[in-house]
């Protein structure tokens, strides 16, 4: 495994002249942007402010005046303890979020320089270093948060599936875009620092307003360059982490507690098929790494050939159980099945035929599972008690994503299927519109 410790930041150049004539160019909405948020920033205030100082700061900016606020600007005291929460519920990785960490890992950077410009600006000597340290803890602590709740799951998958490795490199790859991230909002500080348009003006009170900097800070860097960041041979780009997030999620969401010894062949083959479908979309998405996208193909096939193989063997631990009458309910599955529904699912998905997926193969499953079902077949993922049952019912306790996610319906996997598409390729043509079974 490589070291990447020591690596020379790439240089990020940014172009004062054109932020300059962004103020004149009439052409240029940006400035037309900033200008209708710090409106709002304003109309806001008696609602934001309560909730972004302590209480005793709070009583501070009661006591002030309006104008005594445009004057002097809010108190400098920084509520560190409202930083911190934000960070961790902003700027934290929930299983849901997990495809969108490059979001995160960009609002932890850019958060970390709007408040070191902050203490450049309002403090000096010990007490500008006393808050320098606070907010490299409090930024370090929300980054090892960060970091962990990815590698801890994404890379753990990836390992598990015959990738070895991936937890180190997935680290490695988000500390290097944390760090560049950060060194691209503090070149482009020192550059404009004046990129809110607010010195000089009623408005400069907002600069200790750490909201809103912030989000004009973000707003700035995205809308005005678009050059990417450079990465380090070997190592994972933001779209890279997402892709590799969303694969996660789906096998986390459909397949890697399925345990039960009542799934047929026909559903197991129907759920691997769905992220068999996911899989040949991040295969074709431009951008992805090549090195990305065999592993992925490799997980897969690894996480296919185990999930089978485990279900085997608790249908042989059900069958061989000291305790069990009736052993003829249990029996391995036929893996050729298994691997003949999900094949279908892939095949379509290249085709493009998205509608044949949802209308032609799923409905082709259902009924071979519903044929097994109608001869009697003695096996206990035959019974009328399965979760085909439910399957086509219509029912909002289950749809994605105000329900359960991970429940075997068909609204819920057209709903996520959606979902992906729009999130990670934004390829309408893959979107399946039909109407939803009801």
């Amino acid at each position: 495994m490589k070291n990447y410790e020591n690596w020379p930041l790439s240089s990020v150049s940014f172009d004062n002249y054109d932020i300059e004539n962004d103020k004149t160019n009439s052409h240029s909405k940006f400035f037309e942007i900033i200008e209708k948020l710090k409106e709002q920033y304003k109309i806001d205030i008696e609602k934001r402010i309560p909730q972004h100082f302590s209480a005793n700061k709070w009583m501070k900016v009661q006591a002030l005046t309006k104008k005594e606020i445009e004057s002097n600007g809010l108190p400098k005291e920084i509520f560190w303890k409202m930083v911190e929460f934000n960070v961790s519920a902003r700027g934290g990785v929930s299983f849901e979020r997990i495809a969108a960490i490059s979001e995160h890992i960009n609002y932890l950077a850019s958060e970390y320089i709007t408040y070191k410009a902050r203490i450049d600006r309002d403090f000096e000597g010990k007490e500008k270093i006393v808050q320098l340290e606070k907010l490299h803890n409090i930024l370090g602590r929300g980054f090892a948060r960060l970091s962990n709740a990815y590698v801890d799951t994404v890379g753990t998958f990836f390992e598990l599936n015959e990738i070895a490795g991936e937890k180190e490199l997935m680290r490695q790859s988000i500390k290097g875009l944390y760090e560049r991230k950060i060194q691209q909002y503090e070149q482009f500080i020192s550059i404009n620092p004046d990129y809110a348009y607010i010195k000089g003006t009623k408005d400069e009170w907002l600069e200790r307003d750490s909201y809103f900097m912030g989000d004009i800070l973000r707003l700035a860097v995205s809308k005005i360059y678009t050059q990417c960041i450079y990465v380090p041979e070997g190592l994972y780009t933001p779209l890279d982490l997402a892709a590799a997030g969303a694969f996660y999620q789906s096998a986390h969401k459909w397949l890697i507690y399925q345990k039960s010894t009542a799934i047929s062949e026909e559903q197991l083959g129907i759920e691997l098929g769905y992220l068999g479908m996911k899989l040949e979309v991040l295969l074709r998405k431009d951008g992805l790494s090549p090195n990305l996208k065999g592993k992925l193909l490799k997980v897969y096939q690894s996480f296919t050939t185990y999930k089978i193989e485990d279900i085997n063997k608790r249908q042989e631990e059900a069958k061989h159980y000291p305790y069990t009458r009736q052993n003829k309910k249990y029996a391995k599955l036929d893996g050729a099945v298994v691997l003949d529904w999900a094949s279908k699912m892939r095949s379509q998905t290249r085709k493009e035929n998205i509608e044949a997926i949802f209308l032609e193969v799923i409905p082709a499953a259902f009924a071979a599972f519903q044929k097994k079902v109608e001869i009697g077949s003695p096996l206990e993922r035959y019974q009328k008690q399965n979760d085909w049952n439910e399957f086509y019912e219509d029912a909002e306790s289950i749809t994605y994503p105000a329900g359960k996610p991970d429940v075997f319906h068909f609204n819920t996997m057209i709903e996520d299927w959606n979902l992906f598409i729009e999130k990670i390729i934004a390829q309408p043509s893959m979107i399946f519109t039909a109407k939803i079974v009801e």
